[in-house]
């Protein structure tokens, strides 16, 4: 009995396995079963979520592997991925600042068979209010000439792209849409002679030509006001945010005398003021030293470049110092950082007169060509030296010699220019070393013409410093602005 049981037992279980197999073949590939990571969302009222979600799945098969997944919004229309998570930026529709999205996950299989019976998870969302600030690193100073810089940001939880419209008022008037993928604004206004109220030209970031937005109330010589808000895409608006109030100053002349050098015994630009008032020229100042740097510029290629475009001629002056920009953090001569609005000035038919000085030692890349420069002399003029006795000689019978006060100035920056598109004004009688003789360029000041008139003067001298005969200066000045710039 029991060998018979011995023998017997493994015939019991070939057969029952060979019945197990047998009902799977019967019954074939099994679907597999899917899950979202998390059961369900709870939350209501303010407590929603916001409509960024990041969610995650998984997936079983019983006989096999899962392969890949797919989603769907409405359970009829499906996207395939094989990613097992994934972050989502759901909309709003109409003007509701919340919705409840639904969301379906089905696994597939290895044979392609999907799950019948997706899982489901409904997502309770709120829309988060976006913010918008003035930027406190780009604000408008308390005092300004003609035009107004300034910067924006603006931030939304729901994700930047759901910000669908950024606007502007001036002094509370009626709010105009700016484009909302430029952050630097600068605002200056339509007639700049206006006595009181007038209308602003809204500029974007370096661009020359303005937008088409027009903004009504801007009051030159009087305080303003800019507002800005923007609106999310389920038409929710930021709070408002508001400039600080910047006294605009509007324009009397058109000629611009803009600059600045450090005042000693002598301050420059009461110096060059008063030239301009001998020769009876007219004019706007603006003092890049003055109140500790207020109207220096803090983006040069935006503010200043459209402070020029008033203007029909200029004096510039300054010297080798450097000044930090506390914008870019970056320090450079005042010339380096004027050069590119000069040359835009002069492409748009500006007529300039420059009194500077850079050094040997000074990096004039940003204005050779720009200027009538074309590189720095050869020898280290370090050493180059203009006495007391020694003259600023032009070849120009019109252009009175020019001597200094001083008994000896040094470091006399000679340079060389490029004769197809310059010509020298002047030369410098200098010596190495107070008596040995300077062998090399002597060219000081040099010009460029326009239909047989100087349009581009540059000294690369201080001219206050040739002071010897002030009248001198004054018929150089008066030459310059009343006979080649007319």
């Amino acid at each position: 009995m029991k060998k018979f049981v011995f023998y017997f037992f493994p015939i019991l279980i070939g057969f029952f396995l060979f019945s197990c197999r047998e009902e799977e073949e019967l019954k074939g590939n099994q679907a597999p079963n899917t899950s979202f990571s998390i059961e369900e969302i709870n939350l209501s009222g303010d407590n929603r979520l916001n409509s960024i979600v990041r969610l995650s799945w998984y997936g079983k098969d019983p006989d096999g592997y899962v392969t890949a997944y797919e989603l769907s919004e409405d359970g009829q229309n499906w996207n395939y991925t094989q990613a097992q998570d994934s972050t989502f930026q759901f909309s709003f529709s109409g003007n509701t600042d919340t919705a409840d999205i639904e969301l379906y996950v089905r696994a597939i299989d290895n044979e392609g068979l999907r799950d019948p019976s997706p899982d489901y998870l409904k997502i309770p969302i709120k829309n988060t209010p976006p913010v918008v600030n003035f930027d406190e690193d780009l604000s408008i100073p308390d005092t300004t000439i003609l035009v107004a810089t300034t910067e924006w940001k603006a931030t939304d939880l729901d994700g930047q792209e759901t910000i669908t419209e950024v606007l502007i008022s001036l002094n509370g008037r009626d709010w105009q849409n700016i484009n909302r993928t430029k952050n630097i604004i600068s605002i200056a206004p339509i007639d700049p002679l206006a006595n009181d109220t007038t209308q602003a030209q809204v500029y974007y970031d370096t661009e020359e030509s303005p937008s088409s937005v027009i903004l009504d109330g801007l009051v030159l010589n009087d305080t303003n006001k800019l507002f800005i808000k923007v609106i999310d895409q389920a038409g929710t608006e930021s709070a408002v945010d508001t400039s600080n109030t910047f006294f605009l100053k509007g324009k009397k002349n058109d000629v611009l005398i803009a600059g600045g050098v450090e005042a000693s015994s002598v301050n420059p630009s009461i110096f060059y003021q008063n030239i301009f008032n001998q020769i009876n020229v007219d004019y706007d100042i603006i003092d890049f030293l003055a109140y500790n740097g207020l109207y220096r510029p803090k983006i040069w290629n935006i503010t200043f470049k459209l402070q020029l475009s008033y203007y029909d001629k200029l004096f510039f002056f300054s010297n080798e110092s450097t000044y930090r920009n506390p914008y870019t953090n970056l320090s450079a001569m005042l010339l380096e950082s004027a050069a590119p609005s000069l040359q835009s000035f002069a492409n748009a038919g500006g007529k300039y007169f420059i009194s500077t000085t850079f050094l040997y030692t000074s990096n004039i890349d940003a204005f050779v060509g720009v200027l009538p420069v074309q590189s720095k002399s050869s020898t280290s003029t370090l050493s180059a030296v203009l006495r007391q006795d020694s003259s600023l000689v032009s070849p120009l019978s019109n252009f009175p010699d020019l001597q200094s006060n001083s008994f000896l100035l040094t470091n006399i920056g000679v340079y060389n220019i490029d004769s197809v598109d310059s010509e020298v004004l002047y030369e410098a009688n200098i010596n190495r070393n107070f008596s040995d003789p300077w062998n090399d360029t002597k060219i000081i000041a040099s010009g460029r013409r326009l239909n047989g008139q100087l349009n581009q003067v540059f000294f690369n001298i201080q001219l206050w410093q040739m002071n010897k005969d002030q009248s001198k200066l004054e018929d150089l000045f008066d030459q310059i602005f009343n006979v080649e710039f007319n």
